[in-house]
């Protein structure tokens, strides 16, 4: 299940963290990862940069549910830093590009 709170705030980067937890047994990273970038690009998901051009989505909805809680995967795409932890947190700051 989804859990239904988010946060948005001020980040370590120069723009605001989007984050979200997500049950990653019903819902894939990659797909966690698409609508958190939809919210950080004011943009509907469909119009969002294809996630294959930074990173494979299949590998990722594989490692990232086998993660421990403690681990993390972090990436960039378009500009913004993504980050995906194995308790089910994920987060999208901007960066400098």
């Amino acid at each position: 299940m989804e859990n239904s709170s988010s946060r948005v705030d001020g980040g370590r980067g120069t723009g605001q963290t989007i984050s979200k937890t997500f049950d990653w047994s019903e819902t894939p990273p990659s797909v966690a990862v698409v609508r958190l970038l939809s919210v950080a690009t004011n943009a509907d998901p469909t119009e969002v940069e294809p996630l294959a051009e930074t990173v494979d989505p299949d590998a990722l909805d594989r490692l990232v549910p086998s993660m421990d809680a403690e681990s993390h995967l972090e990436f960039t795409h378009c500009c913004l830093s993504i980050v995906l932890y194995g308790d089910g947190r994920a987060a999208v700051e901007s960066e400098d590009c």
